[in-house]
């Protein structure tokens, strides 16, 4: 039985939240990286690595359409939760400098970086989320 790879996810509620929907349609999955993304999350974007989600290759497009939200998040329209536009953007965020300065020094020190994870921001209120 071949699987495959239908998703991989940042953190584990949002792998259980997708699993939870699979198996509620009556397709099974496989778990795999849950331990390593949960107990070092600082060296998820670092590594690539992820929470995977693995389906059984024949239930695969029916898992895809289950879930299209997670799997192609262009086709989901953002708006600000503060004012309701649709001017987002994605960005480092308000605290730029103090950001870049903790890179920099990341990078001299050969530590992790910690979470520095892109966050949305509305042009139109200047909103970060």
């Amino acid at each position: 039985m071949m699987t495959r790879n239908l998703v991989t996810c940042e953190n584990i509620i949002e792998a259980s939240e997708i699993e939870n929907r699979l198996k509620s349609a009556g397709i099974n999955c496989i778990l795999t990286n849950q331990n390593f993304t949960t107990l070092m999350p600082l060296y998820n974007n670092m590594l690539g690595s992820g929470i995977q989600i693995l389906v059984n290759e024949n239930d695969y497009d029916i898992a895809r359409a289950l879930i299209p939200d997670k799997i192609n998040p262009n086709q989901c329209k953002l708006t600000c939760p503060n004012c309701g536009s649709s001017k987002i953007t994605l960005g480092i965020g308000k605290k730029k400098t103090l950001k870049i300065f903790n890179i920099i020094i990341s990078l001299l020190y050969l530590m992790p970086m910690g979470n520095l994870k892109p966050g949305y921001y509305c042009k139109e209120c200047k909103t970060e989320f």
